[in-house]
């Protein structure tokens, strides 16, 4: 348990805003490049290890993590100093007032507060209704824009919530900016290190992906590079609260990880339905096995497995999800259980992934 904390420890301290994933990526890599045969980066940015399967000819699967988080980006910087904001990928700006943030400039990082007009400044008008990122701003303790040049901040720069690692000390439960999606970075790791001396079937194409949270970019591309037989991909998905109904947030942490059946996301026009077979072989080794599993549909939400799904003539592809809290926030909390248990299920789905499989997913009628 304690060397998959600190593998999320460090995935989680390094910076991997949406389009500037190359400092996570650097972690990523460190971690795994002993257990697989081949590196690459490719143009976009994708990490993309292979480890070469014990059949030559044997099927090709794609395993995903996206290194990207939540973020932002500097949009102006005003003459007192004063630095406007806007968003990479989707945060839920009721968390933003008040939070710590970290400019990533060429020079370093310049460390930032999200304001806001202040409760007793505000009409009664504005603080009946949210607030909107084009009225929030950063504060970096500076009173010129001469001041914000000497820090190296400039319009374009990247920006992140804080970070922070801990653990809850009474309990396996952890808190963390970016959770999602180092969690299934996690995963990803510590199942190539439990697989390096098994000798599997199909070919793994282990990928850190770029961009999921702007349209899943990266992964798009990466899927046509590999044009795998199957992908599982690893990503995170919404517990429970104490005010959600359980109609709307069923899955629960510390019960395990969770099977995605489907998911959409109208806006962008993508969305992801697992396949049957995809589905009942997921089942079935998570029962075979004894690793606790719950089963998740859910609506406004895309994983990579929108656009994997898609590529070429069309992939099977499955998404094991880990459970965790405060979506898209500058802080949420997992279980590390449920990680522990993403990884077995993952490890033992990779094992039954055969060119049999495969093939009796598909068929010539004529």
């Amino acid at each position: 348990m304690q060397e998959i904390i600190e593998t999320l420890r460090k995935l989680v301290m390094a910076p991997g805003p949406t389009g500037f994933e190359e400092e996570v990526a650097k972690v990523f890599i460190e971690e795994i490049k002993d257990f697989v045969d081949e590196i690459e980066i490719d143009t976009l940015g994708n990490v993309i290890a292979v480890k070469k399967g014990a059949k030559k000819n044997g099927p090709k699967l794609m395993m995903a993590a996206h290194l990207d988080e939540v973020s932002f980006i500097v949009k102006h910087v005003d003459d007192r100093g004063w630095v406007y904001f806007d968003l990479l990928g989707f945060a839920d700006d009721r968390t933003l007032p008040g939070q710590l943030v970290t400019i990533h400039t060429k020079m370093g990082s310049v460390t930032g507060v999200i304001g806001i007009k202040g409760k007793l400044a505000a009409k009664p008008e504005e603080l009946a209704k949210s607030i909107p990122i084009s009225d929030m701003w950063i504060d970096v303790g500076v009173s010129s824009k001469a001041e914000i040049q000497k820090l190296g901040i400039r319009v374009g720069d990247p920006i992140t919530f804080s970070k922070r690692f801990d653990t809850f000390g009474c309990s396996d439960m952890v808190y963390a900016p970016s959770l999602d999606d180092r969690l299934g970075c996690a995963v990803l790791v510590e199942t190539l290190k439990r697989l390096k001396k098994e000798d599997c079937e199909a070919t793994i194409y282990a990928v850190g992906t770029v961009q999921e949270e702007i349209g899943c970019k990266g992964a798009k591309v990466a899927a046509y590079a590999i044009d795998p037989d199957m992908a599982l991909i690893l990503d995170t998905t919404i517990g429970e609260d104490p005010v959600t109904s359980d109609k709307d947030a069923p899955i629960k942490l510390g019960r395990g990880p969770a099977i995605r059946l489907m998911d959409e996301n109208w806006s962008a026009i993508i969305g992801h339905i697992t396949p049957q077979r995809v589905k009942e072989l997921l089942i079935r080794v998570a029962e075979t096995e004894k690793i606790p599993y719950q089963l998740d549909v859910l609506g406004k939400v895309a994983t990579d497995a929108s656009v994997v799904h898609l590529s070429g003539r069309g992939v099977l592809t499955g998404t094991i999800l880990v459970p965790r809290r405060y979506f898209h926030s500058p802080i949420e909390v997992a279980n590390i259980a449920d990680v522990e248990n993403a990884i077995r299920f993952v490890t033992a789905a990779v094992k039954r992934i055969d060119t049999s499989f495969i093939k009796s997913s598909s068929a010539r009628i004529k």
